[in-house]
């Protein structure tokens, strides 16, 4: 074979080769630009659900942030209402021992201390007060005991309230507590609503 026989053999041989490896190139490029399309999809679909959880996981701990904070500023409400309940409590039977002090409130004593003996309900019965109440209680259970025919006895031990009464039976089977402070603790509930109705 000639050298020009030779020369054009290996030229198609060559076009042969360049051409199948152009065709493997354009496919492989085909492949390869999918496996990117692909890659990048993916990635893209992954990045999305992290994005997500991301702002799932920023919502619930605003959620929950709120959530505390709500419970925290409820809390220190209650707290506050409470204080202001127990400031009215406490200014009340400041102007109550002011009052009683000067005899002011004797027309309420004699009110409370029938109330007391009526419940209780016997015919003999022991008074309780403070000492700064005593004489006007023994007025009080004077007349008391001739309008309901019952004996009152007015007993020096003290007890602990600011105003009011303690009544009991001979035999301490039957008491009624019918002091202002135990009054003010059976009323905190609407003190509390009128107090909530004031602060909102």
């Amino acid at each position: 074979m000639s050298s020009t026989g030779l020369a054009k053999v290996v030229n198609e041989v060559a076009e042969k080769i360049i051409e199948n490896l152009e065709s493997s190139f354009q496919e492989l490029s085909i492949e390869i630009k999918k496996i990117i399309e692909r890659e990048r999809e993916e990635t893209s679909r992954v990045v999305d659900e992290i994005v997500e959880q991301a702002e799932r996981r920023s919502e619930m701990i605003k959620s929950r942030t709120l959530s505390l904070t709500q419970v925290r500023i409820r809390g220190r409400k209650l707290e506050e209402l409470e204080k202001c309940v127990e400031e009215v409590i406490s200014r009340v039977l400041e102007v109550v021992k002011e009052k009683s002090s000067r005899h002011e409130l004797d027309v309420y004593l004699e009110k409370m201390l029938e109330e007391a003996v009526d419940i209780v309900g016997v015919g003999k019965v022991k008074a309780y007060t403070n000492p700064s109440l005593l004489e006007s209680l023994r007025i009080a259970s004077m007349n008391i005991s001739r309008k309901k025919n019952v004996e009152i006895t007015v007993m020096d031990d003290p007890v602990d309230t600011v105003f009011g009464v303690v009544v009991r039976s001979y035999d301490d089977s039957v008491s009624y507590d019918n002091r202002i402070e135990t009054k003010l603790e059976r009323l905190k509930p609407y003190i509390r609503r009128s107090v909530a109705s004031l602060l909102s």
